[in-house]
């Protein structure tokens, strides 16, 4: 009687116990994404908020992920934000934090970017292999690392047509590899987010940016300038994170985890690139049709003075992965070997 009182007991007991773990998987876990950027931008509307609808459908609603009303962090503390749990997910620039993270500088070298879709993929597989054993994102669940399209040199009122016409310019940069490259040109850098653009072209802060022209145009600041000089594969890519925080990541099951990393990854990575490099196209007829000769492509003089000003950090790079841990040449070599097998 007792042995039988035991197991019914036993039984009622992991009746129990699974029902609570079916209700538990039932619930919805509703995750915060720090909205800084424009909702209604391309890469919002068409990459992140589309993701996040795909996770949704994924995971039969058992994990949503929602903009925030308002921003939770500003995109200088993007990544701290998601590691402290102010924000569950966030997406943004590795250089708006400077010297956090000197492997992701691999990819913001000139020239290196003729296809951000392609670009993207190559990143993130050199991630994988060279840069997540390194300790890169160590603290945050990696969902994607992504390129943007080339930046170029945007100026209000003078055109950039050799290196000296860059003598003496306030120029907006957005990575510390560009800031030290152009200082050797005599160019004031001036650091600021892209919500901070506006203000500094209105006001007169700077004489001109370096962007991709389909942020100039995304962010309606285009009206402020005058002339554009095309950088061929780019002055600059922005290496770009989505993240999540890794103990909301461990609140979703293995099954779901596995559904969100399905769309997440390279095919996430990929898309951003993707996007990058459509609206970019985009932009740049836009900028053509209004400016005609003031679009102009760089001259092979300031190709190579630009060539010379930027060849120092890629050595200081290979320094940089070594103290990390990585051998760089080794990471680079790689990551274009990998673009080479795409073409």
């Amino acid at each position: 009687m007792l042995l039988k009182k035991t197991f019914i007991g036993a039984a009622l007991i992991c009746a129990s116990l699974s029902s609570a773990t079916i209700a538990q998987a039932s619930e919805t876990l509703t995750l915060r994404y720090n909205q800084w950027f424009p909702p209604t931008h391309w890469s919002q509307v068409d990459g992140l908020l589309k993701f996040f609808k795909q996770v949704e459908d994924a995971t039969e609603g058992r994990v949503k992920i929602r903009p925030s009303a308002k921003p939770l962090a500003p995109p200088t503390r993007n990544y701290q934000a998601v590691v402290n749990g102010v924000a569950d997910v966030a997406w943004g620039p590795h250089g708006y934090t400077p010297g956090a993270f000197p492997l992701s500088e691999m990819v913001e070298f000139p020239f290196d970017n003729l296809d951000a879709e392609k670009s993207s993929k190559a990143y993130w597989r050199t991630f994988n292999k060279y840069f997540k054993p390194s300790g890169m994102h160590d603290d945050v669940v990696t969902l994607a690392v992504h390129v943007t399209s080339g930046g170029n040199l945007h100026t209000k009122d003078s055109a950039i047509v050799s290196a000296k016409d860059l003598d003496g310019l306030k120029i907006r940069v957005q990575t510390p590899v560009v800031s030290n490259a152009l200082k050797e040109l005599n160019v004031i850098p001036i650091s600021g987010s892209l919500v901070e653009l506006r203000e500094f072209l209105s006001r007169g802060v700077i004489d001109g940016t370096a962007l991709s022209d389909e942020l100039l145009t995304g962010f309606k600041v285009d009206k402020y300038i005058n002339h554009v000089t095309q950088i061929p594969g780019g002055l600059y890519s922005n290496s770009a994170f989505i993240i999540m925080n890794k103990d909301k990541w461990e609140m979703i099951s293995p099954a779901d985890q596995a559904a969100i990393m399905d769309l997440a990854g390279e095919k996430l990575s990929a898309l951003m690139g993707k996007l990058w490099d459509e609206n970019d196209v985009k932009a740049r007829a836009a900028l053509k049709a209004r400016l005609g000769a003031e679009y102009r492509v760089a001259s092979p003089e300031l190709i190579s003075s630009l060539t010379t000003v930027f060849a120092p950090a890629r050595e200081n790079w290979l320094k940089e992965a070594e103290k990390e841990g990585v051998d760089g040449q080794q990471a680079m070599d790689y990551y274009k070997s990998e673009l080479e097998a795409m073409k």
